[in-house]
């Protein structure tokens, strides 16, 4: 198992973070941008066309032929950028498409198709059909659904969900309904030990906070060289220096887990449900603890509108809920299983 980027892995990295910081800079959510629903979804289509949707997907269905590594590298972009987190819907749902799908998977792949993401809220039911109460985000223009859980993940109409409350997120970029589905039929349901659908969903989540966890660790460290007080650069103070060398040696950790895990994932390695679970305690752990230092290293203009600080913040609480919030992967590691020694 290699734990370094090859170069073609370097390569798909600095596409997409070129890419993004000349199209989708995190200033793109500053006044005088409406404060309410600044989703990306029309980025999807040029990420389709330079390939970073179906990067998993083998090259007859469209796909660049790689592997969910290289996936996760994408993913970690889109969270350094915020890009919405319905991205991620387009990347797993097009690798849950059987042949027989074919014109609706080049459609995800090519960023064509409008997904949304659903997340179970209390005792929710996964399976051909989908019941009990969810939150949707990015549904206004979607026609599909993807709920991820750890039976599986479902694709459903948006039509089948009927109409939903729409709710004033705390991350207020984003579009958010509540609904309560009562058996909503799923046009295709993956079974978690088909695939590793959960695990890859999971995988993904975390590289999207480990985006979070850098860039806040990057920016604050910027922020600490230029910042003056009492005619010196905050960045000499030491207890700045302390924070911004705890954001540092935290997303490495993340790093570190995030990178294994998704290289155990493709099928280097075993236990690939206990290093999902890692991966989805320790990034959006980082990344919650990275946004809130970044916020402190700013000071009061990092709660601005102006200052794109608080942003970090509020899209790590997504990711940490989506798809299973701490609690719930601490429950998950219980009983995940340790992965045998000798196997790793």
């Amino acid at each position: 198992m290699n734990l370094l980027l090859g170069d073609d892995q370097t390569a798909i990295v600095d596409a997409i973070r070129g890419f993004l910081a000349e199209t989708a800079p995190v200033s793109r959510f500053r006044p005088p941008a409406p404060q309410v629903g600044n989703a990306a979804g029309e980025l999807w289509p040029l990420l389709g066309e330079m390939g970073f949707l179906g990067l998993a997907q083998p090259a007859e269905a469209g796909g660049s032929g790689m592997t969910s590594a290289e996936e996760a590298l994408a993913c970690r972009e889109f969270g350094r950028f915020l890009l919405a987190p319905s991205v991620l819907g387009l990347m797993l749902g097009c690798g849950m498409l059987p042949d027989r799908w074919r014109g609706l998977r080049e459609q995800f792949v090519r960023g064509t198709a409008r997904v949304a993401l659903a997340n179970g809220r209390g005792n929710t039911r996964v399976d051909g059909t989908v019941s009990g109460e969810f939150q949707i985000i990015d549904g206004a223009a979607a026609e599909w659904v993807l709920v991820v859980d750890p039976a599986g993940a479902a694709l459903v109409r948006r039509a089948e969900f009927g109409a939903g409350e729409s709710l004033r997120a705390t991350d207020s970029v984003l579009p958010l309904e509540r609904v309560l589905a009562e058996g909503a039929s799923a046009e295709l349901w993956v079974p978690a030990t088909e695939g590793g659908i959960y695990d890859r969903a999971r995988v993904c989540l975390a590289a999207y906070a480990l985006g979070i966890a850098e860039a806040t660790r990057d920016m604050a460290v910027d922020y600490a060289k230029t910042r003056q007080q009492f005619g010196k650069p905050i960045g000499s103070f030491q207890a700045i220096k302390h924070i911004c060398a705890d954001m540092a040696i935290r997303a490495e950790a993340a790093l570190c887990q995030v990178t294994f895990a998704s290289l155990v994932v493709a099928g280097q390695g075993s236990g690939p449900s206990f290093h999902a679970t890692a991966a989805k305690l320790v990034a959006p752990a980082a990344a919650l603890r990275n946004a809130a230092q970044h916020l402190q290293v700013h000071g009061a203009i990092g709660f601005t509108a102006e200052a794109d600080a608080h942003h970090f913040l509020k899209r790590a609480h997504v990711a940490d809920l989506l798809w299973g919030d701490t609690r719930r992967q601490r429950e998950h590691m219980l009983t995940a299983g340790f992965p045998d020694r000798a196997e790793r």
